[in-house]
């Protein structure tokens, strides 16, 4: 349908569908350029031969989008995990922690469907500069209501993993700088200035310029890990894999860390969006990249529990990491000090963009809030200045990652503190409640586009009745958290 069809059928339907007509009702104040129309029309054309991946622009790989999704996963929660897992013992360990992959890849392929269908509603209008975010979900789906308790519970969950990355990784710039220099150590609020500015710069330029960066991490992850590996490996007894099991003791320990550490659904808007809006490309991204987690997770549980006898933990979670380092001297101390700053990393550069596109999607839409405002203060082409994407972003990173800095600047021991703050509440919360009650929302309310009512491509099996469960089985792991807090 023409561009005019589309407003005269959201000016009828108003009145039902108010949410669906928000940003068809503000297209007018965002009028493109000649080119960028010219374009639009391009990719409509493309698409109606089944040529719109080709014709729009080239599509990321399948593998660059599953090392981020899994480098998203795999940070800080990796080093806490066998001290939180050791009461429980090796095998219920093991079956935890398949638990929480099997809510992470349902819960991702949730969060799939939501966003697609945002998405492609928004494309359809030409109200969308990118794929649609958390909040743009929210709002078509739940209203006003659901994009406030979106935007706190997502600025919460996010906000507290970078800061106890940012806080980690101020301590390691600055362990490593007196190693190196052999002088007088940086202060780690300084290191954390540091380290948040390289992955703030980072994220402005966008998810190819963190992708690359992410492969760096990864690679360096992934060979430290075999390193550690190598060393404890020969060193595992049997006895204290097997000898010790506490089902009992699987929830809350294991599944909080488990959920924290295969946390990744917040990066599966910027993946689609990533892939050229390829739903089926994006769930092999989602399920690469969340087993990869899984299987090293699985080798680091074996190696430590089996180093470790349950019996001598005296359950700090900073010591954990120092095991290997007493058994194999100091070539694995640097391992470990290697591997913890590519476990950062690798994590810091998933979770840092996923927020800084959050709040680019705020932006965006207070900005058609305000259209008078917006147009008066932001350039809409390189002549005027840098171009009005650019402002965006870099206005997003600085609200993503200032608080962060700030706060890891302010307390730079608070590491352990805000994981355990990101934990049971926000997760489960965020990935598994809110993206199933969108998708009812959305299957259940008619929408002008057919391509929008059209099904995903490989969306999750099982109809509304999967849907309602993940939401019961969600409420019920939240529910004692927010007791506990009361």
């Amino acid at each position: 349908p023409s561009l005019h069809s589309r407003h005269t059928s959201c000016r009828n339907n108003q009145s039902l569908y108010p949410n669906r007509c928000n940003h068809n009702r503000l297209d007018h104040y965002f009028r493109r350029d000649f080119s960028r129309q010219k374009q639009h029309h391009q990719l409509l054309a493309a698409k109606k031969n089944g040529e719109e991946g080709n014709a729009a622009r080239e599509d990321g790989s399948i593998a660059g989008a599953s090392l981020l999704f899994a480098g998203t996963a795999i940070g800080a929660g990796m080093i806490a995990l066998p001290v939180e897992t050791i009461d429980a013992g090796f095998l219920p360990s093991v079956f935890g922690l398949l638990l929480c992959w099997a809510f992470t890849f349902v819960t991702s392929l949730v969060t799939l469907e939501a966003s697609w269908m945002a998405s492609s509603s928004e494309r359809n209008n030409e109200s969308s500069e990118g794929g649609a975010g958390f909040l743009s979900i929210s709002r078509m789906a739940l209203g006003i209501p659901g994009e406030i308790l979106t935007a706190s519970l997502f600025w919460f969950l996010l906000t507290a993993i970078i800061v106890a990355y940012t806080a980690e990784g101020g301590q390691l710039i600055s362990q490593f700088w007196k190693e190196v220099t052999h002088v007088e150590d940086v202060a780690p609020a300084i290191g954390s200035v540091v380290f948040a500015t390289f992955f703030a710069s980072l994220a402005t330029y966008g998810t190819s310029r963190v992708d690359a960066v992410n492969r760096i991490f990864v690679f360096g992850l992934v060979a430290t890990f075999i390193g550690l590996v190598g060393v404890g490996l020969p060193m595992v007894k049997a006895s204290n894999l097997l000898d010790h099991s506490d089902f009992g003791r699987v929830y809350p320990p294991v599944i909080s860390i488990g959920i924290l550490s295969f946390g990744a659904q917040n990066v599966v808007p910027t993946l689609l969006q990533y892939l050229n809006y390829d739903p089926l490309k994006t769930r092999q991204a989602i399920l690469i990249g969340s087993l990869l987690p899984l299987i090293l997770y699985t080798i680091w549980e074996a190696v430590f529990l089996g180093l470790i006898d349950a019996s001598n933990v005296d359950g700090s979670k900073m010591e954990v990491m120092s095991v290997l380092g007493q058994v194999g001297g100091p070539i694995v101390t640097d391992l470990v000090e290697v591997f913890s700053l590519c476990a950062i990393g690798s994590s810091m550069a998933g979770v840092s963009v996923s927020l800084v596109d959050f709040f680019q999607d705020a932006i965006r839409i207070f900005s058609k809030e305000m259209p008078n405002q917006s147009q008066s203060t932001m350039p809409v082409s390189e002549g005027d200045g840098l171009p009005r994407t650019t402002i965006t972003r870099m206005l997003a990173a600085a609200l993503a990652l200032g608080p962060p800095v700030i706060l890891a600047y302010a307390f730079p021991d608070i590491f352990l503190r805000a994981l355990e703050e990101a934990g049971l509440l926000g997760g489960v919360s965020l990935y598994g409640i809110l993206p199933a009650i969108s998708v009812l929302s959305l299957r259940r309310s008619p929408l002008e586009d057919a391509d929008v009512q059209a099904t995903m491509p490989g969306r999750l099996g099982g109809g509304d009745a999967v849907l309602i469960a993940l939401v019961i089985v969600s409420s019920a792991l939240v529910l004692p958290e927010i007791r506990n807090l009361l």
